[in-house]
Formats: C-alpha cells, sequence, structure tokens
C-alpha cells in the first residue's frame, strides 16, 4: 500500500467550494442531520479565506492537491489574556482519511501561524459528550496539547 502525503497551507479563493462543503460536512455529522444547510456560508467562507477580522483557513492537500482536511480559525483579544488569542472554528478531515495524521497537520500548521504572529493560545470547542465521537475527539485534542478547561454554554439570538 502506498503512503499518502499530505500538504497544508492557507486555502486558496479557487479552493472556497471545498471548503464549504467541508464546513457543510462537518456540521451535518455533528448535528445528525444529512440535510443541514448553512445560509450566506458561501460569503463566510470567501471572507475567512481572505483573512478578514482576523479568520483564516487552513487546508489540508493530498497528492492530487484535493482539499481533504480544513481548519477555519478566528482571532480575537480576551481581556483575560489581555492578547490575541486564535479559536478553532471547524476542523475537518475526509473521514476515510480519518487517523492518518491529517487533523494534526492541520494543527501543526496553526501552530506555526500563530508563532509567526506572536499568538500564544489556541482553544477550541469540543462537541457534547453525547457525539458518538467524543472520546477520540477530546483524546485527539489532549495529545495534541491541549487541556480541558470546562465545559462551553451559548445561546442562539434570534
Amino acid at each position: 500500500m502506498s503512503t499518502v502525503e499530505f500538504e497544508t497551507g492557507p486555502a486558496e479563493p479557487a479552493e472556497a467550494q471545498a471548503v464549504a462543503e467541508a464546513v457543510t460536512a462537518l456540521l451535518r455529522e455533528l448535528r445528525g442531520d444529512p440535510s443541514h444547510t448553512i445560509p450566506g456560508l458561501g460569503a463566510a467562507v470567501d471572507e475567512a479565506i481572505a483573512g478578514k477580522d482576523g479568520s483564516g483557513v487552513l487546508v489540508a492537500r493530498d497528492g492530487e492537491r484535493r482539499v481533504v482536511g480544513v481548519l477555519g480559525y478566528t482571532t480575537q483579544t480576551a481581556l483575560r489574556l489581555a492578547t490575541p488569542y486564535r479559536h478553532v472554528q471547524e476542523l475537518w478531515v475526509a473521514p476515510e482519511l480519518r487517523s492518518r495524521g491529517v487533523a494534526a497537520l492541520l494543527l501543526e500548521a496553526l501552530d506555526a501561524r500563530c508563532a509567526a504572529d506572536g499568538v500564544r493560545r489556541v482553544e477550541v470547542c469540543l462537541p457534547a459528550e453525547q457525539f458518538p465521537s467524543y472520546p477520540r475527539t477530546l483524546a485527539f485534542y489532549e495529545r495534541s496539547g491541549f487541556r480541558v478547561i470546562g465545559p462551553r454554554v451559548i445561546k442562539d439570538l434570534s
């Protein structure tokens, strides 16, 4: 069996559709809803790829330059830190390539960008504990140097 190698880097505008499809697949998986759609996703992806407001998108590409992993992030400043930090908003890897190191490569690419930008903290929100892959997801992030700091709650305003 041949070894597939992956490269990571910032998403290019031409990859916007692949990024949007990846984010849609991620949310469908997390929600357990195969028909879930995200209004306005195309514009949001374009803005993130362009780096608007401290956002960004890193992708992993296979040997044929297909997008097989996506990491979306934002940059913000918290008073508790008195410095900018990054938040991983989305991290998706093609199901057939999971457990092959693709997500770890994306996190390493984010770490390198953070180091270059002087950002010293990265946070991520995990899926609910009821999510079937929660134990594996938590173990992955812990292996990647993250530590659990407590649950997070959200309030949707509509």
